[in-house]
């Protein structure tokens, strides 16, 4: 994450709790890597990051103990390698015009079951 970037980016008056969620989308990191280069920048004190860093991890430790399914696998999959792919895939592997085990690497998958899933997940089998 570039400094100059990050100094572009830091909005006076904004609260630091929203300029860490704002930057860590914007960035594609961290809330505590945004925390280390807001140091970095001076607009935050060491003693404010002590506090901040603290309050973050507990933050984070807190989401991950309430759980969650940690994303849907078929969801991501047909984002992946879009929904229109696996339709024809899974038809042409059907009617035997492609090998499972080329579908499967075709599919980063490696089971039948998890095959026959996307297929009922795309509409093509039953």
């Amino acid at each position: 994450m570039p400094l100059a970037e990050l100094r572009a980016s830091l909005q006076d008056g904004e609260a630091i709790p929203d300029a860490l969620s704002r930057l860590a989308r914007m960035f594609k990191v961290s809330t505590l890597v945004i925390l280390r280069r807001l140091v970095d920048t001076n607009w935050i004190d060491r003693a404010y990051f002590d506090i901040a860093w603290t309050a973050e991890i507990k933050h984070l430790s807190q989401r991950s103990k309430q759980g969650g399914s940690g994303g849907d696998f078929y969801r991501t999959t047909l984002a992946r390698v879009s929904r229109r792919f696996v339709q024809a895939l899974v038809v042409s592997t059907l009617e035997g015009q492609t090998l499972y085990r080329d579908a499967f690497r075709m599919l980063g998958i490696s089971k039948t079951e998890t095959f026959n899933n996307l297929g009922r997940e795309v509409g093509v089998m039953g």
